[in-house]
């Protein structure tokens, strides 16, 4: 008997599967390295196979790039949905990110360290996906503005500009929490830690926000 064709159901797990792994070699070995037939067969299938869901490596890295926000956004929605003031808030969006790198290492690294891709690659790239993700890294920008706003009133007196530096001072910090444990750079800092507990990522938070709140007025 032929093969049954599979559900959309199934087509679209079956994609999810194949971005799950590429997104952790992709981290591992970056873009440009990354071999369809080595991820194949660490997938048990042909590289022939993953052509039929991604025709090539660049909407491979595209797709899995969306996919990264699409899970950052529900999870850290689904979490915020019970704070119960901004600041709150802030914390729970910080935290929800920080564990989501720490779960999603791969997903993390490609959407805020993406590859540079060349010319011929960003060519090959879907367009329309390309557009997806760029709406899906402004939705979180802003997101995160109108958080640091919520919690820090007096940002909302200050111009765009000075808005945009403050929330890029406050990420960034977040960033490289993430990075120092990730990499273990600081051995001595991080002996015996192997997560980002709670209690530190609340108290990093308060030094940020009360830095912000400190702030000299604009002239």
């Amino acid at each position: 008997m032929p093969k049954k064709p599979f559900t959309a159901e199934e087509i679209a797990a079956q994609r999810e599967r194949i971005m799950d792994s590429a997104s952790s070699v992709m981290a591992d070995v970056g873009f440009h390295h990354l071999s369809m037939r080595k991820l194949a067969s660490q997938l048990g299938m042909t590289a022939s196979n993953i052509y039929n869901y991604f025709p090539n490596k660049e909407s491979l890295f595209i797709n899995t790039r969306r996919r990264g926000f699409d899970l950052v956004f529900a999870d850290i929605n689904e979490q915020m949905a019970g704070a119960s003031n901004p600041a709150q808030s802030l914390f729970t969006f910080a935290r929800q990110l920080i564990h989501f790198a720490q779960r999603y290492p791969g997903y993390y690294q490609l959407m805020f360290q993406p590859p540079l891709l060349t010319l011929d690659e960003s060519e090959s790239v879907d367009q329309e996906i390309q557009l997806q993700v760029e709406r899906l890294v402004e939705e979180w920008q802003q997101h995160l503005m109108s958080l640091l706003t919520d919690a820090v009133p007096a940002l909302a007196d200050k111009t765009d500009a000075t808005q945009k530096q403050q929330a890029l001072f406050f990420v960034a910090s977040i960033h490289g929490l993430i990075d120092s444990y990730r990499y273990r750079a600081l051995p001595l800092l991080l002996s015996g830690v192997d997560l980002i507990p709670d209690d530190v990522v609340q108290q990093h938070i308060g030094w940020l926000l009360n830095t912000l709140e400190q702030t000299p007025a604009e002239a």
